[in-house]
């Protein structure tokens, strides 16, 4: 495939970023824009323009579902940590984004603890050199496929508004215990501890059991360290996501877990930690912890468990709409990155 260079396709702009610290930056209208996407929203802009901002440092090099490039339209600010790419005539600035978000950039970043993308690399990057009627059929077909993705996530989430929803109905606000529930300690519904060393290594690509750690199940083993379901949240780092499962599972010992549910619903009591904002609770001014200890004497809403199992089953049959639509979502996902790899792998 024919390709040109960037620097021969593109207007390079760097020369008009300005990087404000967050202490000077005055609070306005128009985004202000870093490696990664929006920092923040300032009162003044530098850019007004259909543009491609690249990740010099801090970007997701090497990473295959976090793009290291992404368009802005309009005024915006651009701070030092992205290059500013203008399309030349002839070239669409949707496909010179497309060409650029997943470019394999092994060998062309450098730098041990933050890897920088140099501008004088970065001219000599190829992209595919086709003409713009091409150019616009390809974005077009890429721009099809990521509405049906979003439309997708958009599903999910309202999926997961409408549970949190029916669980204020039915419950109210766990924390303001706005319909005046009896409550009682914490430690009463849900004893929490931390879950157990299982390194890579060890994990069985062939088990059947859920390896959870804080973002989830991420991995599988063939041996249970907690048998008849738990619920699952992070003590350290990811703070706030919690999963249950009913069946057979190892916490990682990057998690805090339920060894003993005192007869309450797991899936209920997932949706309670949700609700309950766990994030209140973290300690430490590095890396923020959730300590065991910070929820003796804490009082809790107490829920008889026939309301638990209500709220559970109706949960279950939002979550059989949600695999359906997750469905949909992975094939409008590998679709999207399969169009990728054709047009600019």
């Amino acid at each position: 495939m024919k390709t040109m260079l960037l620097e021969d396709c593109c207007e390079i702009l760097d020369s008009m970023r300005v990087p404000i610290t967050a202490a000077n930056r005055e609070e306005g209208p128009y985004p202000y824009y870093g490696a990664n996407g929006i920092q923040d929203h300032v009162a003044d802009y530098i850019f007004d323009d259909e543009l491609v901002l690249l990740a010099e440092d801090g970007g997701n090099f090497g990473s295959r579902t976090r793009p290291i490039a992404y368009r802005v339209s309009g005024k915006c600010w651009v701070n030092n940590h992205a290059h500013v790419l203008k399309p030349k005539e002839g070239l669409d600035v949707d496909f010179l984004c497309y060409s650029l978000m997943f470019y394999d950039t092994d060998g062309l970043v450098n730098g041990a603890t933050r890897q920088k993308l140099t501008q004088a690399t970065m001219r000599k990057m190829l992209i595919p050199d086709l003409p713009l009627e091409q150019q616009l059929e390809i974005v077009n077909q890429l721009n099809k496929v990521i509405a049906i993705r979003d439309l997708r996530q958009q599903e999910i989430q309202k999926l997961d508004e409408l549970i949190k929803a029916r669980f204020v109905e039915m419950f109210g606000d766990p924390i303001r215990n706005t319909q005046n529930r009896p409550t009682t300690e914490f430690i009463n519904v849900v004893k929490m501890q931390r879950g157990f060393d299982l390194p890579v290594q060890d994990r069985r690509q062939d088990g059947e059991i859920p390896v959870y750690g804080s973002n989830g199940a991420l991995d599988h083993h063939n041996v249970a360290k907690i048998q008849g379901g738990g619920v699952i949240t992070g003590r350290s780092g990811t703070i706030g996501k919690v999963f249950y499962t009913e069946g057979d599972y190892w916490p990682l010992n990057t998690s805090l877990f339920s060894v003993d549910t005192h007869g309450n619903n797991v899936v209920y009591l997932a949706y309670l930690l949700q609700m309950y904002e766990l994030t209140r609770f973290v300690e430490g001014t590095g890396v923020p912890t959730l300590n065991r200890n910070m929820f003796h004497n804490k009082q809790i809403i107490d829920v008889p468990i026939d309301e638990q199992r209500g709220f559970a089953d109706f949960v279950k049959q939002v979550d059989k709409s949600k695999v359906v639509v997750q469905k949909a979502l992975d094939e409008a996902q590998l679709l999207f990155d399969s169009l990728m790899q054709e047009y600019f792998g």
